[in-house]
């Protein structure tokens, strides 16, 4: 491999993402780690705010990031802002590269993408990390109107350049699957998302607890973010039948969606926007955290983020089967899945508590798990082997 960097360390990567919120996100960590690499990286991004014009910044001497102008606001322009489209497509006919990333196939991503395979001749990436259409996320987080309006567009998006990418990365199996589904013959590569820093060991979380104010004794159940209805049906009946066995409580830790959609229940700390300090903090003072998303399409297609919170942590884990959680735990035990049931999944919670050792265990292994499967440095080395051999395939082929 060094060998090989050494030969390739002046290539120039393109990435193309559709987030402004890209610093916590998978394209810039990938864009960060290659440039650190020695490889010369342009990410091409929109900006936060509505603005006229474009903005270019150097994190290092490799890495440079390209700020868009945007005309739309909120949710509107993630991905469909047509001013950013056509200054990501300016930037894409003046920048120099011998690689594209597409982190994701929406219209400000995918079309210049093809545009830059086509016009400057070389491979292209497409990553995919959501199943977004076709019955995906779409159906759990949107409301009627856009369903019947943009079902259909969102899944075009989706599915229809898929087949201009030289290879392909994926996040989980289900859409490694949707994607041979599609007819897709060309290289896939299972590229999970890393954890940013896993510590070197665990708090004291008794310590912890007393400074956020939280009860010393009990034990903790603890969520990160946001729910589909669903899942959050799930979470809170489970939480009261665990609540009939022992004396529990649940926080729900971050930013939200349930303020005035659900009956928050009794015996639960909703702790409201946090910073990134005090997240760590609060999942690191729980006694396990919990994944209660139902096993359907949405949540088998993507990765929750908030997952990678709590292996970092080193907290057992109690999930639902979904695809990405059956596939970690055949590496690892960090904790245990359940049935996408109120009646199993407070079972599992409430054998897991009771367990001690297994729970320490679980803890340990998740820990583990973060620092060396799911560590960035090791993902980077699969993911720039995969690079390389593209860009090999793709001279090869003419």
């Amino acid at each position: 491999m060094d060998s090989v960097r050494a030969h390739t360390a002046n290539k120039r990567i393109l990435l193309l993402a559709h987030n402004w919120d890209y610093l916590p996100l998978m394209p810039y960590h990938v864009a960060l780690h290659l440039s650190e690499r020695g490889y010369n990286v342009s990410l091409v991004l929109p900006m936060e705010k509505l603005s006229p014009r474009c903005e270019v910044k150097h994190v290092n001497g490799n890495l440079s990031l390209y700020f868009c102008p945007t005309m739309l606001w909120g949710g509107l322009k993630k991905g469909s802002d047509p001013l950013e489209l056509i200054y990501k497509m300016f930037f894409v006919g003046i920048l120099k590269y011998d690689i594209i990333f597409a982190f994701d196939s929406r219209p400000t991503v995918i079309l210049p993408a093809v545009f830059g395979k086509l016009i400057k001749r070389v491979p292209l990436i497409i990553d995919w990390t959501d199943w977004f259409g076709r019955g995906g996320t779409i159906e759990q987080r949107s409301g009627l109107l856009y369903r019947v309006f943009f079902e259909r567009i969102e899944t075009f998006f989706e599915e229809h350049f898929r087949r201009y990418g030289d290879s392909s990365m994926v996040i989980c199996p289900a859409l490694e699957r949707r994607l041979r589904g599609l007819g897709y013959t060309n290289r896939i590569h299972f590229f999970p998302l890393g954890c940013n820093h896993a510590p070197e060991k665990r708090g004291d979380g008794i310590a912890i607890r007393r400074r956020l104010n939280v009860s010393p004794d009990r034990p903790l159940i603890g969520c990160v973010g946001s729910l589909f209805p669903s899942d959050a049906d799930l979470l809170f009946r489970s939480f009261a039948l665990v609540r009939n066995k022992m004396d529990a409580e649940l926080i729900l830790i971050g930013s939200n969606n349930f303020g005035g959609r659900y009956q928050i229940p009794p015996h639960t700390i909703v702790t409201g926007k946090v910073s990134g300090e005090d997240l760590t903090a609060y999942v690191g003072c729980c006694d396990l955290m919990v994944m209660p998303l139902k096993n359907n399409v949405a949540n088998n297609g993507r990765w929750p983020s908030k997952l990678n919170d709590y292996l970092a942590c080193g907290k057992p884990v109690v999930s639902t089967k979904i695809s990405v959680v059956t596939e970690l735990l055949s590496i690892s035990e960090f904790g245990l899945a359940a049935e996408d049931t109120p009646d199993d999944f407070a079972r599992k919670i409430f054998d897991l508590l009771s367990d001690k050792e297994r729970l320490k265990s679980c803890g340990d292994n998740a820990l583990r798990l973060a620092s060396e499967y799911l560590s960035w440095p090791q993902l980077m080395d699969k993911l720039e082997r995969f690079m390389l051999d593209t860009m090999e395939a793709y001279k090869e082929q003419g």
